[in-house]
């Protein structure tokens, strides 16, 4: 009975740790494993992302801050051999997990990003290059929110859609209100959103630029 009550302190301590750990930025590779627990695969799943952006085979797509690459795999399926899909993150082990599911699956079109959101480096290299872009569980992790959102914006085509997705929980979370005040603020155009009490999901879009707007470029 008394190493009964002996676990229980143990178990408070090692989600505290856990906890602490997770909540570093960013999300470290060594948990990559919690992302692929069935709880977690059915947040934010690649079938429900795919509708919400209307994906369809031969689109460019960015998997910001892909992680293991939960998302990049079927996406890419998904996107078929006239299609392509970059998976960005900042740290190469998460890159490396991404590549071992690429061999693994014999994919062709999944290409490996190692760059951090925010700084500067995507908007510089790959302008108005992407069709549709990912940003899940990722805006929170980034050291500047709105300079993240203003660089997926700038390498997004004109008409392109970014999906943002938070979850509670997550020990990044940023509220609904304000991703919304920070992807306006960069100039996207909200389109459509799916929220509900643990999460939300939001879709923008870069507008088109005006007639008067292009004069004056």
């Amino acid at each position: 009975m008394r190493r009964r009550w002996v676990i229980f302190p143990l178990l408070a301590v090692g989600i505290t740790l856990g906890w602490k750990l997770a909540h570093r930025r960013p999300f470290s590779a060594r948990l990559a494993w919690f992302l692929g627990l069935p709880g977690v695969r059915s947040l934010a799943r690649a079938e429900e992302l795919a509708a919400l952006l209307e994906l369809q085979p031969g689109m460019q797509v960015l998997d910001a801050g892909a992680g293991p690459g939960r998302l990049t795999i079927p996406l890419a399926e998904r996107l078929g051999p006239s299609g392509s899909i970059t998976a960005l993150d900042m740290q190469p082990r998460m890159l490396e997990l991404v590549q071992q599911q690429v061999e693994k699956r014999g994919l062709t079109n999944v290409r490996l990003l190692l760059a951090e959101l925010g700084r500067g480096t995507l908007a510089t290299l790959e302008q108005e290059s992407y069709d549709r872009v990912l940003l899940v569980h990722v805006l929170g992790e980034t050291a500047h929110p709105v300079a993240t959102l203003q660089e997926l914006a700038a390498v997004l085509r004109p008409g392109g859609r970014l999906a943002i997705v938070e979850t509670v929980g997550d020990p990044h979370y940023v509220r609904y209100r304000r991703v919304r005040e920070q992807a306006e603020r960069v100039g996207l155009r909200l389109i459509a959103e799916r929220r509900w009490l643990l999460e939300h999901i939001t879709i923008w879009e870069k507008p088109h630029q005006t007639g008067r707007e292009k004069g004056a470029a």
